[in-house]
């Protein structure tokens, strides 16, 4: 099989490779998904071919994003997805995590749609929350054990 791209497309593909590489890999120290690394190798291998050497070089066997691509409109990208998913995750986590402590404290188990209802509704009062004042209201209590 034979796929041909158009010099932004192949832009594009790059991007796409990259920002999959950072989901998949990038918090991986040492067990990488080979399958992809390889994939993504194969990629960049074109890079030279397809006049994008500025942004990906090779050394060896190698394929390295250089620091201009890494400040591309990726670097955009990538900070405007973490950026939502901190809000959401933490959100989300809160919520579920005050729902639990509501059930408990009601020593009653909550049906699933009802502990679902109570969850999102708090997720949705965090939300709001943290588009208002961002972190400045959070408090961690970090209780003093003594060991």
């Amino acid at each position: 099989m034979k796929i041909n791209f158009t010099k932004s497309q192949y832009r594009a593909l790059i991007d796409l490779v990259y920002l999959g590489d950072m989901m998949t890999n990038g918090i991986r120290a040492e067990d990488c998904i080979e399958e992809y690394e390889e994939l993504r190798k194969y990629i960049y291998s074109f890079a030279k071919e397809m006049g994008y050497e500025h942004l990906i070089k090779q050394e060896g066997k190698q394929y390295y994003e250089t620091r201009e691509y890494e400040d591309s409109r990726v670097a955009e990208y990538i900070e405007e997805y973490d950026g939502e998913i901190f809000w959401t995750e933490l959100a989300s986590r809160l919520a579920f995590r005050d729902t639990s402590n509501l059930q408990n404290m009601l020593n009653e188990k909550m049906e699933g749609d009802t502990y679902l209802r109570e969850a999102w509704k708090k997720e949705n009062d965090y939300l709001t929350e943290f588009g208002e004042n961002g972190l400045k209201n959070i408090r961690v209590n970090f209780d003093k054990k003594d060991s």
